[in-house]
Formats: C-alpha cells, sequence, structure tokens
C-alpha cells in the first residue's frame, strides 16, 4: 500500500499519509480508508503501522522496553529507580535477603527490562538480567528522538559506535551510556548523539553525522 511521506519526515496535522485505514497507529486517524496526521510530529512505519511521534512526546514505558535507570532508594522488598522524566520505578522483591544480595545502592545506574507499567505503578523485571553498569559518561536525550538515534535496522548508532570505538547502551527512556576507549572517543560520540537528536527532522543526517565524526577525531 502506497505512503506519502519519508522516514521521519515532519508532518502536520491533516497530512495524507497511506490509502490504508488498516494501518492507522499512534498519532494518526482514519477516515475514508485513508489515514492522516493527528499531529505534528515524525512520521514512521512502527509494527505494520503508520505512527506520528511528536517532538516533546513523553516517554511511556511499556512491557519489554529496555531502559536505564538510577537506583533512587533502596527498601527492604526492593529498589526505587529513576528513570527521568518524573517517572520512578519499581523493582519489588520479597526476600530481604536477595534485595541484599544484590548489591546495589543509591546512585548505581542500571540496564533493565519493563515488565509492567499502569495503575500499579512501572515495574521492572527482576527475572530478566539487571546490569549494573560500572562505568561510562551518562547523556540524556529526549525519548522522541531515540528511534532517529538508532535509524533503520540499527543502521545509525552502528556508524556511531563503529568510528568511535564506544560501546553505547540506550534506553526507550532517553538515558543513554556512552563508554569509549578514551575521553576523545566518548567526546565525540556524544556530539554526534547530540547532533543526532537536534537535527531529527532533516534529510542526509546519516552522512552529516558521519562527516562530523571523523572530523572530530582527526583533530589533535
Amino acid at each position: 500500500m502506497p505512503i506519502y511521506f519519508s522516514e521521519h519526515e515532519v508532518v502536520i496535522p491533516g497530512q495524507l499519509l497511506s490509502d490504508n485505514g488498516k494501518r492507522s497507529g499512534e498519532g494518526t486517524y482514519a477516515i475514508g480508508g485513508k489515514v492522516y496526521a493527528a499531529q505534528v510530529g515524525f512520521a514512521s512505519i512502527k509494527d505494520n503501522k503508520v505512527v506520528v511521534t511528536p517532538f516533546k512526546a513523553a516517554y511511556k514505558p511499556a512491557p519489554g522496553d529496555r531502559v536505564i535507570g538510577i537506583i533512587s532508594d533502596v527498601k527492604p522488598n526492593g529498589f526505587e529507580v529513576d528513570l527521568g522524566g518524573y517517572l520512578t520505578a519499581l523493582i519489588r522483591i520479597p526476600d530481604r535477603g536477595e534485595v541484599v544480595s544484590m548489591k546495589l545502592k543509591v546512585g548505581d545506574v542500571i540496564y533493565a527490562k519493563i515488565k509492567e507499567s499502569g495503575l500499579s505503578g512501572i515495574m521492572i523485571d527482576r527475572r530478566d538480567r539487571i546490569r549494573r553498569i560500572q562505568s561510562g559518561l551518562l547523556i540524556h536525550i529526549h525519548p522522541a528522538k531515540i528511534p532517529r538515534l538508532i535509524g533503520r535496522r540499527g543502521s545509525m548508532i552502528s556508524m556511531v559506535k563503529k568510528l568511535t570505538g564506544c560501546d553505547i547502551i540506550v534506553g526507550k527512556n532517553g538515558l543513554i551510556v556512552i563508554n569509549g576507549p578514551s575521553p576523545k572517543s566518548e567526546f565525540a560520540a556524544m556530539k554526534a548523539i547530540e547532533m543526532i537528536e537536534s537535527e531529527a527532522h532533516t534529510s542526509g543526517l546519516t552522512e552529516r553525522v558521519e562527516k562530523y565524526l571523523r572530523e572530530l577525531l582527526e583533530k589533535g
């Protein structure tokens, strides 16, 4: 079925996006078998649906999301985790001995998976591996820009990793950890990510980011 936008194109309310009304996703509406944008934002295809992500969309936790968080409190039955954006998740552990054995303390940065999010709160899946991140540069970008940072089939983030030699962990909540072989490489990766965030709505971004990275890395 034809679509009438390019990936990550900025669209406006009422703009025709697709001839297939069944592909209407978040941020769109269907009338007369066609899909239109319901808000200003980035248009993209997600799970075979046409979606529009607003520029300032807040992060909405969903089961299965991989997030980066900071331990904000240690309780007898688990931990509170700051996800940023005034969101707090919980790691519930009924066994106090297990809480102690995890050796997590306030200020520790973790990478974990969301188990559920609803009226009972945001729950971290303790059965899935909760990884404590020991080192690296912690930065934040707007969660709505994470898909652009990842790129199609991981192309953008893979390019940044390859050129800088950095290990980059990306949380869907917008927190990112950069761990590289040198402060220079970490700085270059950070600047590239900032560029992606600020120019996410533009075309030809991958080529510009690659050129910018090479220039940064070639400087003494």
